[in-house]
C-alpha cells in the first residue's frame, strides 16, 4: 500500500482541469467487478469529473454491472478491439485529461495517495514537464510484467549482458528506459535518457516504449497518438484486431521524443476470468 508523501513539482497548481476516468472492458465480469470495488474502495471517482466504462459486444448486463457502481455506461455492439476500444473510450469522454484503464486493472493504493499521486500527475502534464504519465505501480506492477528483467538481460552484472550491448547496440538503448522498474538510480547511471522531477522520473520516448497499461494523458495528445495508430496498422495483431500498443511501438514513437513520466504508480494488473485476450479468442473461434 502506497502511503508515503509526494512532492513532484514547486511549481503553482494549474487552475482546474478536467479529469476523465475511462475503463475499457469485454465480457471480464468476475475482473471488472474487483477492480470497480477497489475503485470504490480507495474513492478513485471522488478524484474525478467524469467516469465511463466502454464495453466492446456490451450486453444488458455489463449495463446492470456498471450501473451498481454509479459510473456512465457506453459500448458498441460490436467487439472493437483493443485499439478500436480505446478510441471509442477516449472519444467518448470529455476531460482535459484522460486515465486510460482497462477492466483488469485494480487500484493497490490508498486514497490519499491516489489524490495526490493524480494530482501531481496531472500538474506535470499540465506543465509540460511529461506528455504521458505511467500510473501502473512498480512495487506491484502485477501479472505479466517483465520490465526489470528485460533490463537486467543488458545491464545486469555478468560478461552476457555486456556481450548483449556489443551485439545488440540499438536494442541495447531501446530498454534503457525501463531502468526505473530496476534499479534505485536509473537517472544517474543514464542521464542523457532520464532525468528526475520530484518523486517521478522523465524517461525520453527513444528508450521507453508505449504501454496501454494505465496512463494519464491529455485528450488532444491521447487521440493524436490513436489517429496515428490507425492510420498505421500492423501485421502483428490480437486475435485480428490492431493494438495501440504494438502499432505505436515504432520508429515514430522514438523519434518524437515524448516525455513518459515514472513514478510509484497507483494500479496493479490482476485477471480473474480471462480478460479481454481470452474471450477474444473465443469470439474468433
Amino acid at each position: 500500500m502506497n502511503t508515503a508523501p509526494s512532492s513532484v513539482t514547486q511549481s503553482t497548481p494549474a487552475p482546474h482541469a478536467a479529469l476523465s476516468v475511462g475503463v475499457l472492458s469485454y465480457r471480464a465480469p468476475e475482473t471488472l467487478a474487483r477492480t470497480m470495488e477497489s475503485y470504490r474502495k480507495d474513492g478513485l471517482a471522488e478524484c474525478a469529473d467524469e467516469c465511463c466504462v466502454f464495453f466492446n459486444a456490451i450486453t444488458q448486463a455489463d449495463e446492470e454491472q456498471c450501473a451498481r457502481y454509479g459510473w456512465r455506461c457506453a459500448g458498441s455492439p460490436e467487439n472493437l478491439g483493443l485499439l478500436g476500444g480505446m478510441d471509442a473510450l477516449a472519444r467518448t469522454m470529455t476531460g482535459d485529461y484522460l486515465l486510460m484503464l482497462q477492466n483488469d486493472c485494480p487500484l493497490v493504493a490508498d486514497a490519499p495517495f491516489t489524490r495526490r499521486y493524480l494530482a501531481e500527475a496531472t500538474a506535470l502534464l499540465a506543465s509540460g514537464q511529461a506528455d504521458i504519465v505511467r500510473c501502473r505501480s512498480r512495487a506491484h506492477p502485477g501479472q505479466g510484467f517483465a520490465d526489470g528483467k528485460k533490463f537486467a538481460r543488458y545491464y545486469g552484472s555478468g560478461w552476457r549482458p555486456a556481450l548483449r550491448r556489443l551485439l545488440r547496440p540499438f536494442k541495447a538503448r531501446r530498454v534503457i528506459g525501463r531502468a526505473p522498474y530496476a534499479i534505485a538510480d536509473a537517472e544517474r547511471r543514464f542521464p542523457a535518457y532520464i532525468e528526475r522531477k520530484g518523486d517521478f522520473l522523465i524517461v525520453d520516448s527513444s528508450v521507453i516504449n508505449f504501454t496501454d497499461q494505465p496512463f494519464l494523458i491529455s485528450r488532444p495528445l491521447m487521440l493524436r497518438l490513436l489517429d496515428w495508430a490507425k492510420a498505421h496498422p500492423k501485421k502483428r495483431t490480437l486475435n485480428g484486431f490492431q493494438v495501440m500498443e504494438i502499432n505505436l511501438n515504432s520508429r515514430w514513437w522514438r523519434a518524437q521524443h515524448f516525455k513518459i513520466a515514472v513514478g510509484e504508480g497507483i494500479f496493479t494488473h490482476a485477471r480473474l476470468d480471462g480478460g479481454f485476450r481470452a474471450a477474444a479468442r473465443r469470439s474468433k473461434a
